[in-house]
C-alpha cells in the first residue's frame, strides 16, 4: 500500500513552508492528489519531484526552467502533449535528473558568457572614461592657452593646435 503525507508532513520532510509547497504546485503544474476533503495528498513520487525541484532551485535554475524540465520528462515517458500530471518515481526521476543535468550545464555555460561580457563591458567602460579624461585634459589645455593669448601671455592657441 502506497503512503501518502499530508502538506504539513512534507514541508517538515522538505524543510520548507506550506505556502512554498502550495507555490511550487500551483506555478510548476504538479498535479497533487486530493483526499475526499479537498487535502493535498503527497505520494513518494512527489516527494521525490519536490526534492528534485529543491535541488535544481539551489543550483540557481528559476522556476520557468525547472517547469521545462519536468514538462519535458513527463512528455517524453507518456507521449501526451505538453502539461505536468503526477511524476512517476522510476524512469521519470531519471529522465528529469539527465534533463536538469543538461538545463544546470547550459545555465553554467550562460553565467561563464554574460561573466565574461560583464568584463568586457568593464574594459570597455574604463577605456571610454580614460579617453573621456584625456579630453578633457586636451580641452583644459587648449582654453588655458586661449585665455593667456586673450590676456597677452604665453604661446598662441593656434601654435598649440600647430604642435599637434
Amino acid at each position: 500500500m502506497e503512503r501518502f503525507y499530508k502538506i504539513g508532513e512534507v514541508a517538515e520532510l522538505l524543510n520548507i513552508e506550506q505556502h512554498t509547497l502550495r507555490y511550487l504546485e500551483n506555478s510548476l503544474k504538479i498535479k497533487i492528489k486530493r483526499d475526499e476533503r479537498g487535502d493535498r495528498m503527497y505520494s513518494e513520487a512527489d516527494l521525490d519531484t519536490l526534492r528534485l525541484v529543491l535541488q535544481l532551485k539551489e543550483k540557481g535554475l528559476n522556476t520557468t526552467a525547472i517547469k521545462l524540465a519536468l514538462e519535458t520528462a513527463q512528455d517524453s515517458e507518456d507521449g501526451q502533449q505538453p502539461g505536468l500530471v503526477s511524476v512517476q518515481p522510476e524512469n521519470n526521476i531519471k529522465e528529469m535528473v539527465s534533463i536538469a543535468r543538461r538545463i544546470i550545464e547550459q545555465n553554467d555555460e550562460l553565467m561563464q558568457q554574460n561573466h565574461k561580457l560583464e568584463e568586457r563591458m568593464a574594459r570597455l567602460e574604463k577605456k571610454i572614461e580614460e579617453r573621456n579624461v584625456e579630453r578633457e585634459k586636451k580641452i583644459d589645455e587648449f582654453l588655458n592657452l586661449w585665455r593667456a593669448e586673450q590676456e597677452g601671455k604665453g604661446r598662441s592657441w593656434l601654435s598649440w593646435l600647430r604642435g599637434k
